[in-house]
């Protein structure tokens, strides 16, 4: 491949499955082989599979815009009404684990911690007891 040769006399399929074996970016393949990166990139994407076929692109001069009316379909480009909502947030609460104990806070010196599966009775009593303190 050449520098001086035109876009048209390239064999582009060849070209890009050596520039996918490669591995090099497209600036590095382009000047390592003396290629137009616009061109080479003109060409990889025309070529993707899957794309569909592009659409020529209408050219409108003054006096084509002039003679349309105002408000005629072919005269504007449809839009569609893009709605962008925000996203939801996420809250994340600590869920207890049947591994983890639980904590009860008796005023500001105890803190109570009870394993999983505790008696309850005698949780009872403990917490019976320790009300009735001072």
């Amino acid at each position: 491949m050449q520098a001086s040769s035109s876009h048209r006399e390239i064999d582009w399929p060849a070209v890009l499955a050596d520039f996918r074996r490669s591995g090099m970016t497209h600036v590095q393949f382009c000047s390592a082989h003396g290629l137009s990166i616009h061109a080479f990139r003109r060409q990889l994407y025309r070529l993707r599979p899957g794309l569909p076929p592009r659409r020529p692109r209408a050219h409108l001069t003054s006096a084509t815009r002039s003679s349309s009316p105002a408000g005629t379909p072919a005269a504007r480009p449809a839009f569609l009404p893009v709605h962008i909502r925000p996203a939801e947030p996420v809250i994340s609460t600590p869920v207890a684990t049947p591994s983890d104990p639980i904590e009860l806070v008796l005023g500001d010196r105890h803190v109570l911690r009870v394993p999983p599966g505790f008696d309850a009775d005698s949780l009872g009593r403990l917490l019976d007891l320790l009300e009735d303190r001072p």
